[in-house]
This record gives C-alpha cells, structure tokens and sequence, in this order.
C-alpha cells in the first residue's frame, strides 16, 4: 500500500501493461495469452497424448461421439476425460458439438493409426523416457550433459537396450516419422547409377524397403543394431523387396559394411554431438566404393526464425535426451569435411527434410 502527499492511504500499484489506470491494449492482452499458452505447453502436450494412448481418434473415424461414449470405450472416467477433449477442441483438435459429443478435424485425424502421416505413435513418445529428462533442464544448460545422462545415468540408446517394451515404441514412432518422408526420397534423388546402397542404422527398414520398391535394380544392405533390425525382415517381405535386401546386425561406432555405392543415415547423426557424428560419417566415407556417397536425411535449421520453429524444437529434445543437435547447412558442411567428404548438393524432400549428398573430397 503506498501513500499521497496527504498521508493518507493511496491506491495500489497499478497493474502492470496498465497506463493511467486503463485497460491493457489488445495487443499486450493478446502477447499475454501467447506466453500464458507457452507456459503451459506441457499440458497441452499431455492433453494430445491421453487421445493418442487411449485411440481416441481411432475411435472417432466413423463419426462423432459423446464423452459419455468415449469414456465407455476407453474406460475412462467421464467427466475427466470430457475436460481433456474440450481443451483440445479449443485448440481446433476436436471439434465439439452441442451435446458434449467431439468430431475430428484436420489435426485430429493425424492422431489416428491408420492413415496416412499418422503421428499417432509420435504423440505416445513421451512414454518412452517420460518427463523426468527436462526436470533438470537448469543443469542442461549450465553444463551441456543430456538430462537422460542427469537422471538415468545412461543415455537413450542404453536406457532403451535395458528397456525392450519401451525400445518398441520408439521403434513404431520412427518407423511412423520415417514412413512420411521415404517415398520423397525414393522419388527426389537419383538412384540410377548405383548398385548397392546400405542404411545405416536403419531401423525396420522402412526407408530402404521403399527406395527399393521404387528402383527395382538396386539392392540393398539394412544395418542397425540387432534387437532393432530384428523385425525388419517382416517389413521388407511385406515391400516385396526381400530378397534384394540384406540385414547386417552391428554397431555403427565399430564399422560399417564395405563397397555400397551410397550410405544412407536418416535422422542419425541429429541423435549426436559433433565428434560422434564425424565417427559415423568417417566410418561409411572410409567403407564407401571409390565413387561412393553419403546421404544424410536431416532436417535443416532454416535461415528465417519463423520458419525453423519445428526444427529448433526438435533441436530442444536432442539436447535434453541425447546430447545430439539440428544443424544448418553450414554445420553439417564442417561435420563432412572432417570426415573426409564435400557436401555436392542439398535436396528438398518432404518436409522438413531434405537429403544432403557427401562425396569424397
């Protein structure tokens, strides 16, 4: 409380964004309820992975239906559940209807299973590691360890190696990312000239059963550790592309498989810190025939800020979780010539990727 000239009692401190007593301006209201909405961007993030973990959109594909109903199906408790998907209307989600009943829109229908660029497995990601690696996001940034490394005392990959059910996940969150861009690339480079091309740390070979369905005289060498490359080999019978496929089990950091005419690491070196990712690359350069390639599938920090909020969020999670980075292409120029490579071209694929072609220097 202060007091006037008087001594009287004056009034209270203005509030602030407030001149003379008046209202905030629209505009300061409005930059307000954007960094109110910031703030809480981990309960929308929970709100999204509730309707991905419980199917909800799955469930709302033939139409809509009340909370009531969906509570039922997923056994969850009504006027909970109704709470969630209501914010999640007001987000443009779920469209909500006079009787407490919700429709999908545009955004909701990519939280459903079985279409195309579904993120549905993407939305479950937080369970794989859960929370606790931004809890101390203080020390993150004070000391550059990962705060896997902080809280686990491990990072990711052998978190997840102790972790089968949780490595599965992953592993269907990957697969679902990489599904949305590998026609693009199948389609967007020039596989013609080549015999041979090897993913490195492939996962279940989504991308390479999809190149190879597009160029029937390439044949192909699936490489990843071996409870990942483990079920590959269902996914290349289902492509038709087996038997021009071969799945080496191994460690990157120990070598790679020699004379492919292109390596392939999509969305690998992202997961590491510059002396890591100039191992990797200087173990496929090394490996490579003489007229070999590198192809590095990234997303690229782009030069407008506007423009590169999805890559820099992503770029957040490689620091908190496995101490890797997003990069522009400036950096991934530096992380070629040290492993021995020049960047030939930078391709555009789909969204927010682009292919980035190293050749011998």
């Amino acid at each position: 409380m202060s007091r006037s000239d008087s001594g009287q009692p004056g009034r209270e401190v203005q509030a602030a964004g407030s001149v003379g007593g008046t209202e905030p301006a629209k505009e300061e209201r409005a930059a307000a309820a954007a960094v109110f909405q910031m703030i809480s961007g981990i309960h929308i993030s929970r709100a999204v992975y509730v309707v991905a973990e419980l199917g909800i959109a799955d469930l709302l594909a033939g139409g809509p239906m009340t909370a009531a109903q969906l509570a039922r199906a997923t056994q969850a408790h009504e006027p909970s559940l109704y709470r969630v998907l209501r914010l999640l209307a007001s987000l443009g989600v779920l469209a909500e209807h006079g009787d407490r009943s919700f429709g999908l829109t545009v955004l909701g229908e990519r939280l459903r299973s079985d279409v195309p660029a579904s993120m549905r497995s993407f939305a479950r990601l937080t369970d794989v590691s859960g929370l606790q690696p931004f809890e101390p996001i203080i020390e993150v940034v004070k000391t550059g360890r990962s705060g896997h490394d902080i809280v686990y005392g491990m990072g990711p990959f052998e978190f997840l190696a102790a972790h089968p059910e949780r490595s599965q996940k992953l592993q269907a969150a990957l697969s679902e990312r990489t599904a949305a861009f590998a026609r693009s690339v199948a389609a967007g480079y020039d596989f013609s000239p080549m015999r041979t091309v090897a993913d490195i740390g492939g996962g279940n070979g989504t991308l390479l059963a999809a190149i190879l369905q597009a160029h029937g005289h390439l044949r192909g060498i699936l490489f990843d550790v071996p409870p990942v490359v483990a079920g590959a080999a269902e996914v290349l019978r289902a492509a038709g592309v087996a038997d021009r496929c071969d799945i080496v089990p191994g460690d990157f950091f120990q070598g790679v498989p020699d004379g492919a005419d292109a390596y392939l690491l999509a969305n690998v070196v992202h997961d590491w810190d510059d002396a890591s990712s100039v191992r990797i690359l200087g173990a496929c350069r090394q490996s490579a025939a003489d007229d070999g390639r590198v192809l590095l599938i990234e997303r690229l920090i782009p030069d407008r800020p506007a423009d590169a909020v999805p890559a820099l969020l992503s770029d957040l999670n490689m620091l908190v979780i496995t101490g890797g980075r997003e990069r522009t292409t400036a950096e991934y120029d530096q992380l070629l010539a040290q492993a021995g490579l020049n960047r030939a071209q930078v391709r555009p694929v789909a969204p927010p990727y682009s292919v980035i072609e190293g050749v011998p220097s």
